[in-house]
């Protein structure tokens, strides 16, 4: 184990925190509202683009794109959030709390598997241009192999298209 493991070690406490904090419905509820909050932007941003384009004469197509794209995703994931505090408040009623909680650390570890996934495969681009870390302790790591095939093997699309 090398400095690397320990850092990828230490990024999994505030997910276990956050996750017996939180609990289950919330951690389940901010990956779907992630995930399909970029799905529905990607999807839509085109659209909502043209319908604000009407709106801002002169406006830049980039910039119209990149604002709907995030008004799409803050509008879903708010919305998602409101739909667990419904669901969560029905679940302390019947009084589960201690397993929502519970299950919260293992759906806040997977959403950080998941950042950590993305943030390998945006280090690996980098460290190919500007070597900030030698293959020899990448090699040496525990823990730096499996986060890299869990991102080439999650995430294939977004390695192609932007990281390589």
């Amino acid at each position: 184990m090398n400095i690397l493991d320990i850092i990828i070690l230490i990024c999994f406490i505030p997910a276990i925190i956050n996750g017996l904090r939180k609990g289950l419905i919330a951690q389940v509820v901010s990956v779907i509202a992630l995930v399909l909050g970029v799905w529905l932007s990607f999807k839509f941003a085109s659209v909502v683009s043209g319908w604000m384009g009407q709106w801002f004469d002169g406006a830049s197509p980039a910039i119209l794109d990149i604002v709907s794209f995030t008004v799409i995703l803050i509008v879903v994931i708010f919305a998602l959030f409101a739909l667990g505090k419904l669901i969560e408040a029905s679940v302390k009623i019947v009084m589960l709390g201690w397993l929502n909680k519970l299950l919260g650390v293992v759906f806040a570890m997977l959403k950080c598997l998941l950042i950590l996934g993305l943030a390998v495969l945006l280090f690996n681009t980098l460290n190919r241009n500007f070597h900030i870390v030698s293959e020899g302790t990448l090699a040496k790591s525990v823990l730096y192999p499996y986060l890299e095939s869990l991102a080439d093997n999650v995430f294939p699309y977004l390695n192609n298209l932007f990281f390589n």
